[in-house]
């Protein structure tokens, strides 16, 4: 799971910037200020998407408009079956990309196998960046729509009643008070919890924990790069962190959001709830 590298110290620290920070310096395109939060709907990448989708189509049918000429000198043993292919190619890639919205933009339904909704998914991650950034969306923006996403086919896809094993990993980013109140909330739950300050030691606990569902904490881009290493073999949750004094410092979540993704996982993984007594409190 690679989270934003540590290696990227060698930017140029900005004028102005508070000279305590550790991580936050590091981030690229963040000029000092403090930002507000980002939570972006999960429609947003649903439309860049489909987007992306529509420009693949185009550019499908402009080839064939140029090709198709030349394919009628050939003899129509074998262009008539070219011509069939591309059109049943088309046909099932539109059907595919249609089910991958409806399982996208209901969050129940599950009708791809898990690894098609999630390899779509990665496939469009990249080009969806691309068209954002020219319709004037930060990539920080449609990465958190993509996370919503994921999240809703990892949920989808997780089937009820299998025992499963769970890794919560923690940015150490996060603030004092929010890291105790999920050690709190994590206290007498018989999940592994780690707490990862970079690609290396995310993929460590990971080898070490062999985990069947991942819980991440983190800000947009490294849940991002840690969704595309590793959300083909073990589902994840991502929970974008809230970034009021900026990146990399004193960070906190949405503990309700956390709490959420916990309860989901517990219920499905046929796992006895146990209640402790600081949640209760």
């Amino acid at each position: 799971m690679t989270f934003e590298p540590d290696s990227q110290g060698q930017t140029t620290v900005s004028k102005g910037r508070a000279t305590d920070r550790k991580l936050g310096d590091e981030w690229e395109d963040w000029d000092g200020t403090p930002e507000g939060d980002i939570d972006e709907p999960k429609g947003r990448f649903i439309a860049l998407a489909t987007g992306i989708f529509v420009i693949f189509l185009g550019l499908l049918l402009l080839g064939a408009y140029l090709v198709n000429p030349r394919l009628a000198q050939w003899p129509s043993h074998v262009s008539v079956p070219l011509r069939w292919g591309f059109w049943m190619a088309l046909g099932a890639s539109s059907l595919i990309y249609l089910l991958f919205v409806i399982e996208a933009a209901s969050g129940k339904a599950r009708i791809l196998p898990y690894r098609w909704s999630e390899a779509l998914l990665l496939w469009l991650l990249p080009k969806s960046v691309w068209l954002g950034k020219r319709l004037g969306l930060s990539r920080d923006r449609v990465f958190n729509s993509f996370i919503k996403v994921n999240n809703v086919l990892s949920r989808a896809h997780t089937e009820p009643g299998r025992p499963r094993k769970l890794l919560v990993l923690l940015p150490r980013c996060l603030s004092r008070e929010t890291r105790q109140e999920i050690r709190a909330i994590m206290d007498g739950r018989p999940h592994a919890l780690a707490t990862a300050g970079g690609g290396e030691e995310a993929r460590k606990a990971i080898r070490k924990e062999r985990p069947d569902f991942i819980i991440a904490l983190a800000c947009e881009r490294d849940l991002a790069s840690g969704i595309k290493d590793v959300a083909l073999h073990v589902p994840v949750i991502g929970i974008p962190n809230k970034r009021p004094e900026g990146p990399c410092k004193n960070t906190c979540v949405d503990i309700d959001e956390f709490r959420q993704a916990l309860e989901f996982f517990e219920s499905t993984s046929g796992q006895l709830q146990e209640k402790t007594r600081t949640e209760q409190k």
